[in-house]
């Protein structure tokens, strides 16, 4: 039985995705609204540590991860002459009940995205939809919303509750927050790239060289290309002052 209480949710990033995923489990309306006109499998790496694999486990996703992603099986601290320091066990190497799983983020995103396509009711996820503003009503909350390419106002959507999943430039944090300002840079400039090489150690394994100032991060993101004996590496490059 569905619950009378109906969501939206602002944004269909892998936070909008998977809260919606998890509220539809428990028996909630949810309807999703995403300002893009279609969800692609953007970005680069990314790590989902133990504790977000169980979330993700519980919503039936694990044999979707294990399929596509790197089970990692340790963080390899070295200095920035390449030499061992430390060797700290990941996931179910380090005694957690869920592995820690690196995988591309796109790779992640569509695994979210096909799940919500398949759960979700018809009509329940919007593409191209800019939240332009919204406000309470006697029923709850009322969406405003525009078509961010034109500019064109679309039909407002009612609800019970408004999630804002709508990312750094958030409009609904705006609103709460309106004298916040833009997001202040920490002084860390990073170059970030997915490469495709030959495994390094043993395939599954994480390294971070250099110190706080400057690093490298490095990690495969790729199960079937670990299993072709190929690698797809996610890594980064920063370099970290004093911020302005």
């Amino acid at each position: 039985m569905r619950s009378r209480t109906r969501i939206v949710i602002v944004g269909a990033g892998i936070g909008g995705l998977a809260t919606a995923l998890a509220l539809h489990r428990k028996g909630f309306d949810v309807t999703l609204y995403e300002q893009a006109a279609g969800i692609q499998p953007l970005g680069v790496g990314i790590n989902l540590l133990p504790h977000a694999v169980g979330v993700l486990d519980a919503l039936g996703l694990r044999d979707a991860l294990a399929a596509t992603a790197i089970d990692a099986g340790a963080l390899v601290f070295m200095n920035r002459h390449g030499q061992r320091i430390l060797t700290d066990p990941r996931g179910i190497a380090a005694g957690y009940e869920h592995p820690q799983y690196s995988i591309h983020r796109g790779e992640l995103q569509m695994i979210l995205y096909q799940a919500a396509r398949k759960r979700l009711p018809e009509g329940a996820l919007f593409t191209n939809h800019h939240l332009e503003r919204f406000e309470e009503t006697s029923n709850g909350v009322r969406a405003h919303f525009i078509d961010r390419r034109t500019g064109t106002p679309l039909a407002p959507h009612d609800g019970s509750v408004l999630i804002a999943a709508d990312g750094i430039h958030s409009t609904v944090r705006a609103r709460f927050y309106p004298n916040e300002g833009p997001p202040i840079w920490n002084g860390a400039i990073m170059w970030r790239g997915v490469t495709r090489g030959r495994p390094f150690l043993d395939g599954r394994t994480m390294i971070m060289a250099g110190h706080e100032f400057q690093k490298f991060v490095c990690y495969p993101i790729s199960k079937s290309a670990f299993d072709r004996g190929d690698a797809v590496i996610n890594w980064i490059a920063e370099i970290k002052g004093k911020p302005d």
